[in-house]
């Protein structure tokens, strides 16, 4: 059964519509920033469009899959079919239009399970295409169908992942044969099957059937078939690929539809068709995948990256493992650079495969096996990632059984995973900076996966560790979204930054980003001053009870450690830096008692 969680996090998707080409964009996560800009989760290349535009985020409040949406201060207003709306609620069947293109949100079908039936069905009945018979009836329906699609243009839509692209074949599919319920899916190369797309019209809760026999008459006949099993229906069956590497099943017809040879000549066109359109999307991603990773270097994320002076030590770290193919566990609290410093990695290692990610947040525990692993109907993210990277996020959150399996399986990628903390049982000199486990969470780590990661383990040390580092990324974030709605620059007035400097970061790099998009939009064509941001950031309070501030001695204690590790534990250098003489400097590393 699907869970309520599953189904928020997959049944929505956009469909961008700009000078005639479509582009699907399947929504994953919880929150999408759409503009210009290279390092936005949706990417538009509209002159009409700003480089940050709409923020997207999922409605928690919602009774159903909706969206919010805000305007980030965009040179052209959103409208929403048709009216202007700074903000609001989005629910699907809903078009934004922003400049000059169009972004249309969907409720996809879910793809249903697929069950491979029982050993006992028999097929009972073979037809295939006889071609010495003539062709039926040159004005029927079914034979205008086939000559339009024998005379189809190859015109490009982007629609996403295969997935996205298989729904709307296999609806066309079903309407021009006349069948109510069908399947697109892959075959797989050890057996089995991977469904792309299902749908019925009959009953959309019912799980699909594939009985294993009709698979089999699929890989043997490797042509266009109408297959009756005994006691039903004839289902046509074509397969697709030399192999044949995927299949396409249509069933229960409608009262008249089209049958015997005008079907399989139909089914034939219908499935090169079909074919050619998955190749075309198995390509795109393919490219897609190589021009991202070339594509990170020069974004905001990567300049970011480089501009950050407190992750100087993790970059020099990274550039050192890069050459090698071990397991690489990066140790940062939430909202710290971890993605974009597993992103850094891979662009500097110069691995030719896709870098793929996963968070396992936000997936239910029940689906982290199929998606790291995959099953008979599933391909597994460690083989999507074969001769690339693979990036688990959490990974500490995996069950103990799928961490043991994890550490087991032949690594056909780079493994890069994250955690909020190390393991209790590693012994770290300086355990008291360990971030404890939050309310609720225990430090479940597998004997296996410690051995596996703790090799190679890089620290990321959290935003309030280098208040410079706040102004410098504030300052690239804002220009990365380009000017203000009346063409000025968008700029912070030196009380913001104050206060941005003063502040403690809680959530990192991702909190400042957010809470510098919302007073981009509050200011408008304004300068970001203190009335545009939180008022816990405004009053200086930072909404903190005093008891649970940190001390000058300890403050003074992080600074010195800090500079003391990223100067590699030169103390004469460290003084130098800190302005104070070496006896100082020795003094205070006793009474703090800091080892390196």
């Amino acid at each position: 059964m699907e869970t309520e969680a599953e189904a928020t996090q997959t049944e929505l998707r956009l469909v961008i519509i700009r000078d005639g080409s479509i582009r699907t964009v399947p929504l994953l996560g919880s929150r999408w920033t759409i503009g210009r800009a290279p390092d936005c989760e949706i990417q538009l290349r509209d002159p009409t469009v700003s480089r940050r535009h709409i923020l997207l985020e999922r409605d928690p409040d919602g009774d159903g899959p909706h969206l919010r949406f805000h305007d980030l201060g965009g040179r052209n207003p959103i409208l929403v079919d048709g009216q202007p709306r700074p903000g609001g609620v989005l629910v699907p069947g809903q078009t934004i239009a922003i400049g000059l293109t169009q972004i249309h949100l969907e409720q996809r079908h879910r793809v249903r399970t697929v069950l491979p039936g029982g050993d006992t069905v028999v097929v009972t009945g073979r037809e295939v295409i006889d071609h010495e018979l003539r062709e039926g009836d040159p004005d029927s329906s079914a034979t205008r169908a086939r000559r339009i699609l024998e005379r189809i243009e190859w015109t490009f839509a982007d629609l996403g992942s295969l997935a996205d692209a298989a729904e709307p074949l296999l609806s066309l599919a079903l309407n021009l044969t006349g069948r109510r319920r069908g399947m697109l899916g892959q075959l797989l190369p050890a057996g089995g099957l991977e469904p792309l797309a299902t749908l019925d019209f009959v009953d959309r809760q019912r799980a699909f059937q594939v009985p294993e026999p009709l698979l089999q008459e699929a890989r043997k006949l490797r042509q266009v078939s109408l297959l009756t099993i005994a006691g039903g229906e004839p289902s046509l069956l074509v397969p697709l690929g030399l192999g044949p590497d995927a299949v396409l099943l249509l069933e229960l017809p409608q009262p008249n539809a089209t049958a015997g040879q005008e079907l399989l000549r139909l089914g034939d066109a219908l499935g090169k068709v079909v074919w050619h359109r998955l190749c075309e999307v198995r390509e795109r991603l393919r490219l897609r995948e190589e021009v991202q990773r070339l594509r990170f270097r020069g974004t905001t994320a990567h300049n970011a990256v480089l501009a950050s002076t407190r992750l100087q030590t993790a970059r020099q770290t990274l550039r050192e493992l890069a050459s090698a193919a071990e397991p690489i566990l990066l140790v940062g609290e939430a909202g710290t650079e971890r993605e974009d410093l597993a992103r850094y990695l891979h662009a500097e290692s110069g691995d030719s495969g896709p870098f793929v990610s996963i968070h396992v947040g936000m997936l239910p525990d029940w689906r982290l096996e199929r998606t790291l692993f995959g099953d008979e109907h599933f391909g597994s993210a460690l083989a999507k990632a074969g001769g690339g990277t693979l990036f688990i996020d959490e990974i500490a959150r995996l069950p103990l059984a799928l961490q043991e399996r994890l550490a087991s399986e032949p690594r056909m990628a780079r493994l890069i995973g994250t955690t909020s903390r190390l393991p209790a049982s590693v012994p770290i000199p300086d355990r008291d900076t360990r971030i404890p486990p939050p309310e609720g969470e225990t430090d479940d780590w597998s004997t296996e996966l410690c051995e596996l990661f703790l090799t190679n383990v890089v620290e990321i040390p959290p935003l309030r560790e280098e208040a410079g580092d706040v102004v410098a990324l504030a300052e690239l974030f804002l220009s990365e979204m380009g000017s203000a709605p009346d063409g000025s620059p968008r700029l912070l007035s030196e009380r913001a930054k104050r206060l941005l400097a003063g502040y403690p970061w809680p959530g990192n790099v991702r909190q400042l980003r957010h809470i510098l998009e919302d007073a981009a939009a509050r200011a408008g064509g304004s300068q970001i001053t203190p009335k545009h941001l939180p008022a816990e950031i405004a009053s200086g309070s930072n909404g903190t009870d005093i008891s649970g501030l940190a001390s000058l001695a300890e403050i003074e204690r992080r600074h010195i450690r800090a500079t003391l590790k990223r100067l590699g534990g030169n103390r004469a250098r460290t003084a130098q830096a800190l302005g104070i003489a070496p006896s100082t400097l020795y003094d205070k590393l006793k009474r703090y008692g800091i080892d390196r």
